[in-house]
């Protein structure tokens, strides 16, 4: 920011503090109070011309003389406030305000600028903002802390192997669950979302937000982790899980992989969440961070799973989780 010819005062977890931009006019402050001082001794020569010629004879009006001294330091007194008009209010200020920033808006510049480099560069983080997520449903934002609470669904066994957990943070295992209780397939129809169960007997989510429709409260596009992490199909872009819970395990074990462990949690959002694919990313990334305490800072590698269950929690709800209806085939 410095080279771009911002003056940086400092910076915390947070904001950067910087220099208001306006004060590049400072230079003009300079330069007005020296061009006064200018023509006030000039004054002062004239006032001094004109006593010496009266002295000698000259037949000089003086008041004709005044009335254009005053019409000239008039004028000259006039325009900083007539520039302030045309150009914005206080722009020759004495004194430099400071003003923050927030660091995750100079984070979405900077991928933002990113993203238009045609060539990938390994060590840059802000290139891989195209993974697994598009965002919430626009239809859906902002979101309404009055949202519809979820329908509880009994947690269930899938087919992929579950973390053992840490002793610092333990995990209850899940009972087994009979996998006849559960769809084996899925797909989109439409804006309906088509589950077919073992025993060939299907059911039909419509109407509610997509995340419900898809048992994929994370809103994560289909591809090859979707399909290692439980899923069963698609639906449009986005994966379909079998039920809630195993959506939600998907949230946790794609912020454990290492794509999103070496980011912050400003960086895991706009991985998320890019603005480039409609998001309000610097809103999501502050609305994390205040629900679950943790600075946008902090690296995700240093959080434990209850952490992780956390940020997949306000990720749901960010998201979009309300239910609509099922109707049996």
């Amino acid at each position: 920011m410095q080279n771009a010819g911002f003056i940086v005062h400092g910076a915390d977890s947070q904001y950067i503090y910087i220099e208001e931009p306006s004060c590049i006019l400072r230079g003009f402050v300079s330069f007005a109070e020296y061009a006064w001082i200018a023509i006030v001794c000039v004054t002062i020569l004239l006032l001094f011309g004109w006593g010496i010629s009266m002295i000698r004879g000259s037949k000089n009006d003086i008041f004709m003389n005044l009335r254009n001294l005053m019409l000239i330091f008039g004028i000259v007194s006039a325009a900083a406030p007539i520039i302030n008009v045309l150009f914005g209010d206080d722009l020759f200020a004495r004194g430099c305000k400071t003003e923050k920033i927030y660091i995750s808006d100079v984070q979405e510049l900077l991928a933002a600028r990113d993203a238009k480099l045609k060539s990938k560069n390994s060590n840059n983080p802000y290139e891989e903002i195209d993974i697994y997520d598009t965002g919430p449903d626009k239809d859906t934002w902002p979101i309404d802390d009055t949202t519809t609470p979820a329908i509880e669904i009994p947690p269930v066994d899938d087919d992929t192997p579950t973390p053992q957990p840490t002793p610092e943070d333990p995990t209850p295992e899940r009972p087994p669950v009979s996998k006849g209780n559960r769809a084996i397939k899925a797909h989109g129809d439409g804006k309906h979302t088509l589950y077919t169960y073992p025993n060939q007997s299907k059911i039909r989510r419509q109407k509610g937000t997509p995340a419900w429709r898809n048992n994929n409260p994370g809103n994560i596009v289909s591809g090859k982790f979707t399909n290692g992490a439980g899923g069963i199909g698609k639906s449009g872009r986005f994966g379909v899980f079998p039920d809630e819970q195993t959506g939600m395990d998907a949230i946790v074990k794609l912020l454990k992989t290492s794509t999103y462990q070496q980011k912050t949690l400003a960086g895991a959002i706009h991985s998320w969440a890019p603005p480039s694919d409609g998001n309000n990313t610097s809103s999501y990334q502050h609305q994390v961070s205040q629900a679950t305490g943790v600075s946008l800072d902090t690296p995700l590698n240093r959080l434990n799973d209850n952490q992780l269950r956390e940020i997949a929690k306000i990720i749901r709800k960010i998201e979009g989780w309300n239910p609509g209806t099922e109707t049996r085939e």
